[in-house]
């Protein structure tokens, strides 16, 4: 038995012990084959330790449950890491066991923790493998699971992930709509993510004012990003993506829910105004620092009120939709979220059930918070119209998105972005 035999041997009967089944067989023992497989096509000239990276790239990955870390992205992140230090130490022993010396191990250990992705040919090279058996394998049941707007960003991930060889076979292999083909294009990707694009709805039928109110916002998002060139556009003013957009950079919608016009229609635009590789990330209204935000606002007004916080009832008023969930799904999870630091957390909208006009009725000591990323139509007019016809008598407070501690925030959240894509 050769010394691949052995660490092969060693690997499949580690991963024969996954209790999680891909049909008849062990899932871990089923992956390493299939990375394999994809192995042997895309580099069948590789050394033993990029098989073996392969072979071991998810080694016993049972036995760190996701679930045994916060379901949110640091926690992700935290997990994957983690995993990747295990699978390292893991594949290390089985090798030292097959007569592997020092240098190959510590090259099989850099390959699996990702040491030098895009730089080391290796490393990237595992990369690869490990996409195309993602792309081949699983993508198709991995995207049944998800809404239709998240499918654009995981596809965009993994064609980031890739080495530009590896996005043209995939283009020649995999057949893709062109909305999500645009991702592999390696003229496409992006490069220096030194531009970013604060994009909004705007007003269609006076599209100025609005679209001069997301400028002055990138304006302020910039004074707190320096290095990053900031513009401001929205979709109602149809010179404003072609004249801000492009390929290389990063779009940030400033919309408070992550749905249709993030995933689907946000994506489309792009594509017709020439950047179809841009980079979109979640919304303003997805935002980790929202809930602070929000219970700040509230507990000012309470304050000048003379109010207990925990004695004030709060009106969180949103979008809605006939035709989606994800704003009143977004709104109510907040709600939910923000509830223990208030006496009531209620919850309206413009165009679901419970209406504004319903929700904010008979309310006492209570304070309206607008849900919404600028002052638009909607705040202007249907807001107060709402509030009036229920009697609110109750302080109201401009948009959550006009907060000054607004452009500090999206700046924050751009340096992560622009650090997790390096």
């Amino acid at each position: 038995m050769t010394r691949l035999d052995h660490a092969f041997t060693a690997i499949d009967a580690a991963n024969a012990q996954d209790p999680n089944l891909d049909g008849d067989a062990p899932a871990n023992l089923l992956y390493g084959q299939r990375m394999t497989a994809e192995q042997q096509r895309l580099f069948p000239d590789a050394d033993d330790v990029l098989r073996i990276a392969c072979r071991g790239q998810h080694v016993e990955r049972w036995l760190l449950p996701r679930a045994d870390y916060p379901m949110n992205r640091p926690g992700y992140l935290a997990w994957r890491q983690e995993q990747g230090r295990r699978h390292a130490d893991r594949i290390a022993g089985i090798m030292a066991d097959a007569g592997y010396g020092t240098d190959d191990i510590d090259r099989a250990r850099k390959m699996l923790t990702k040491q030098g992705l895009k730089r080391d040919p290796q490393v990237q090279a595992l990369e690869d493998v490990i996409c195309f058996t993602f792309i081949r394998w699983y993508l198709g049941d991995f995207m049944a699971e998800q809404p239709d707007h998240k499918i654009p960003r995981i596809i965009e991930k993994t064609a980031r992930k890739m080495s530009a060889e590896a996005r043209a076979r995939a283009l020649a292999e995999f057949p893709m709509p062109e909305a999500l083909a645009q991702y592999f294009h390696d003229a496409d990707q992006p490069q220096t993510l030194s531009r970013v694009v604060i994009v909004s709805h705007g007003q269609p039928g006076d599209p100025a004012p609005q679209q001069a109110a997301i400028e002055a916002l990138a304006a302020q998002v910039a004074a707190h990003a320096p290095g990053v060139e900031v513009l401001g556009a929205t979709l109602a003013d149809p010179e404003a993506l072609p004249r801000t957009c492009r390929s290389d950079c990063i779009i940030y919608p400033m919309f408070m829910a992550e749905g249709w016009f993030t995933g689907i229609e946000l994506p489309r635009r792009l594509t017709q105004a020439g950047a179809p590789g841009a980079h979109i990330m979640r919304p303003f209204g997805t935002d980790p620092g929202l809930d602070a935000l929000v219970i700040e606002k509230a507990r000012q007004a309470a304050d000048a009120q003379g109010w207990a916080l925990s004695d004030t009832t709060l009106l969180l008023s949103a979008h809605g939709s006939q035709r989606g969930q994800a704003s009143h799904d977004i709104t109510m999870a907040l709600a939910a979220r923000i509830a223990p630091h208030f006496a009531r957390v209620v919850a309206g909208f413009v165009e679901q059930e419970p209406f504004i006009a319903d929700a904010a009725r008979d309310l006492d000591r209570a304070i309206s918070l607008p849900l919404f990323a600028l002052r638009a139509e909607h705040v202007l007019d249907d807001l107060p119209q709402a509030l009036d016809q229920a009697g609110f008598t109750g302080p109201r407070l401009d948009p959550v998105g006009l907060a000054p501690e607004v452009p500090a925030m999206i700046a924050a959240s751009i340096a992560r972005e622009v650090s997790s894509l390096k």
